[in-house]
């Protein structure tokens, strides 16, 4: 019944999940995703392919520490296949170490329910967390450039 999906739906993450796809859309019909990426593109144009696929690795990681991963993905993603075509690299380049970057927080106790219930326990102070996550951040950064150089 109607009742019981209602009560046993957890709408919250249907809503994200459905807001993030609605905005990712948007941006790309709307040409906002291109006009990023020339931006982008004007600023890491001359770089190596593997510093930009580094840079937009980081830039992903740390704002995954400060904003939901899903929202993130949804939104970097457009805005990256862009720039890989502006850059002459093949999409997936940028996009999959992208979303595997998305889900690579951390540092802070607000980045995902995992990291809030860790914390929470008391065991783990925020200062160490941090400590640990970034050393956790920077191998992540490291890793996925090298295996998105490799394809």
């Amino acid at each position: 019944r109607w009742r019981d999906v209602d009560r046993g739906t957890d709408w919250g993450v249907l809503l994200l999940f459905g807001g993030g796809i609605t905005l990712s859309n948007v941006l790309g019909t709307s040409g906002t995703s291109m006009f990023l990426a020339h931006r982008f593109v004007s600023l890491v144009g001359d770089w190596p392919a593997f510093l930009v696929v580094a840079a937009v690795i980081a830039f992903v990681i740390f704002l995954t520490e400060l904003s939901s991963n899903t929202a993130t993905a949804a939104l970097m993603v457009p805005i990256f296949a862009s720039v890989a075509v502006e850059l002459d690299m093949m999409p997936a380049k940028l996009v999959i170490p992208l979303a595997l970057a998305a889900s690579c927080a951390f540092m802070l106790p607000v980045a995902t329910p995992p990291n809030a219930i860790v914390f929470g326990t008391g065991m783990v102070p925020q200062r160490r967390m941090m400590r640990v996550g970034l050393v956790l951040n920077l191998s992540f950064i490291a890793v996925l450039t090298l295996l998105a150089m490799m394809f």
